[in-house]
């Protein structure tokens, strides 16, 4: 049998190469061939057909438009195109999360512009000014490895960085302080929480790991690992992580969700290899 591992064409670093290595001598362990294939090395042509298809597709990557066209191709997708739309997009993440009673911090979605009209008026500001209060939390709609998402102290850092952000769209957020650099990440795979780690940083208010945060092993108590498997579910999550803010009576918040995240940290400091549980689950759905 023979599986397409389908990875980003740009993304090169070590550390992701390592994360590719896991999952391909996983899979060989049960007699399974994962390629590794990047998007350039399968037809980008819309109307050229895609020969010799695999078996199944573990989708490493956010390439939307990829996934659903190896789905409606008839390939078996690991996460599908959903999951990898609505984990990539933020907006559409948390609306989807609050269909589900899910909860997540106060969120506002700003207004929809374009391209050289921008964020023209920010009337919309002062309505979620007053509501939030400074400090809040400003995150564009895409962005990975704690990228893209900034802590604003005032209405002028509010200012200059909506004009940054120019055209793209973005959301705004209650900031939670008990949980400043902190947060709980609990890996899933088929809506089963697998092992948990702390992240922390004692430097910035997030706690990514690229950023220079850093990690424990943990086990959450029961009320967080139920509001991951809730959160998995609603985004129909193969496998993925549930990043969990703390609040000030250490009750959990739901802060976003990964479809293809890189737990080789989790490797380092649980010892357990999610690329396991991932074949696992792969192979029982084949």
């Amino acid at each position: 049998m023979t599986g397409w591992l389908v990875v980003n064409s740009f993304i090169n670093s070590s550390k992701f190469q390592k994360l590719y290595e896991m999952l391909v001598n996983s899979f060989s362990k049960k007699g399974i061939n994962l390629e590794i294939k990047r998007a350039n090395e399968i037809s980008l042509k819309v109307n050229e057909a895609i020969i010799d298809l695999p078996s199944f597709v573990l989708f490493y990557d956010k390439d939307i438009y990829l996934s659903l066209r190896l789905e409606a191709l008839g390939c078996k997708v690991f996460n599908n195109s959903r999951a990898i739309l609505l984990c990539d997009n933020k907006i559409l993440m948390y609306q989807e999360l609050y269909k589900f009673n899910i909860r997540i911090p106060k969120t506002y979605i700003a207004p929809k512009t374009f391209e050289n009209i921008n964020y023209c008026n920010l009337d919309f500001l002062n309505t979620i000014e007053k509501e939030l209060g400074y400090p809040m939390v400003f995150k564009e709609a895409y962005g990975s490895f704690g990228e893209q998402v900034y802590l604003v102290n005032n209405h002028n850092e509010a200012i200059s960085l909506i004009k940054k952000i120019g055209y793209k769209d973005f959301l705004i957020q209650e900031y939670i302080k008990t949980s400043k650099g902190k947060d709980i990440r609990i890996n899933v795979v088929n809506h089963k929480p697998i092992c948990s780690i702390l992240r922390y940083n004692d430097f910035d208010f997030r706690s990514n790991i690229s950023n220079g945060g850093k990690a424990i092993n943990y086990e959450p108590n029961k009320e967080f690992l139920d509001l991951a498997i809730k959160a998995s579910k609603a985004l129909n999550l193969d496998f993925g992580t549930v990043d969990m803010l703390i609040d000030e009576f250490n009750h959990p918040i739901v802060c976003e969700l990964n479809s293809n995240p890189q737990f080789k940290s989790t490797f380092d400091v649980t010892n357990v290899d999610l690329s396991d549980y991932i074949r696992d689950y792969i192979i029982s759905k084949l």
